[in-house]
């Protein structure tokens, strides 16, 4: 299974187009969003995600997402946010997956040796994160696609199968 692991959004509408388009064309299985999508406005976007994919479209709320009562009630039609919005624990491509904007690193860290889950997703620093732990577990961070601070836009395809990450730079 293909997983697009996308996050920080921020609004920038070129490169979610642009992401959608990547994600539509490798034929992803599913979407997680790590947060920050901003404005609730972003569904006419993510509306390009083919239909098969919005089924399985998961996300968390990041600390720059405001509305989030009208995110769930827009965004929330084709996205499927974790329960409390903040952590997302879910089963893909046989894989137990943690998702969550901003854990800090010694909650990353203890989540990856606990042997609870196989792949481990986190948002908020903007910064690029592959790391495959001795034990197998992936712990991703997929950078921004807003490109905003670092200048670089980029998002991860992870194949479950393989248990590898991909990074994809606009």
């Amino acid at each position: 299974m293909k997983i697009a692991v996308i996050s920080d959004t921020h609004d920038n509408r070129d490169n979610i187009i642009k992401v959608i388009s990547i994600i539509n064309e490798r034929n992803v299985n599913a979407v997680i969003h790590c947060g920050d999508y901003v404005a609730p406005f972003v569904k006419g976007w993510f509306d390009k995600l083919g239909d098969s994919i919005k089924k399985n479209f998961y996300g968390v709320f990041g600390n720059n997402d405001g509305d989030r009562v009208f995110l769930m009630q827009n965004l929330g039609q084709i996205c499927e946010f974790a329960q409390n919005g903040n952590e997302l624990i879910l089963e893909l491509g046989g894989k137990k997956i943690f998702a969550s904007h901003m854990p800090k690193q010694e909650t990353l860290e203890a989540l990856a040796h606990s042997g609870k889950f196989d792949i481990i997703l986190s948002g908020h620093t903007h910064s690029l994160v592959i790391n495959k732990y001795e034990n197998g577990v992936l712990v991703v961070n997929p950078g921004e696609v807003c490109g905003y601070l670092t200048g670089k836009s980029t998002f991860v395809i992870i194949d479950t199968d393989k248990m590898e990450a991909e990074t994809i730079e606009l």
